[in-house]
């Protein structure tokens, strides 16, 4: 990319925390089972360019799905701290196939569980 370009807009985020009395396996148990991942035949029609299965398993499939997880309380370790905590991305897959479209923005729900600190 010899001259990339660089496009700056400022974006309205609301952050919201819910905080649980629970123990931390039970609310990451809780939300996994609520929130199902995003349907593994999606992504694998997509690598094989199967566009119609994908569509058709979108059209299907909940109204919000967990579109990754990560092990944050990991990442933080790198930092001296002991954390249990897990990042996800849930959203709407049909929703964010069109909020990625041209000349929409991307966008990005991310949704962590930890223990208070």
């Amino acid at each position: 990319m010899a001259n990339p370009s660089i496009v700056r807009r400022p974006v309205q985020i609301e952050h919201v925390r819910i905080e649980s009395t629970k123990p931390f396996a039970d609310v990451r148990a809780a939300l996994e089972e609520t929130v199902p991942p995003l349907d593994p035949t999606i992504p694998e029609a997509l690598r094989q360019g199967d566009i119609v299965r994908a569509s058709e398993a979108l059209q299907r499939g909940p109204e919000l799905a967990i579109f990754s997880a990560r092990d944050h309380g990991g990442l933080l370790r790198t930092a001296g701290l002991a954390r249990k905590a897990v990042q996800y991305e849930i959203g709407n897959p049909l929703t964010a196939s069109r909020m990625t479209r041209p000349p929409a923005a991307g966008l990005a729900l991310r949704a962590a569980t930890h223990p208070a600190l």
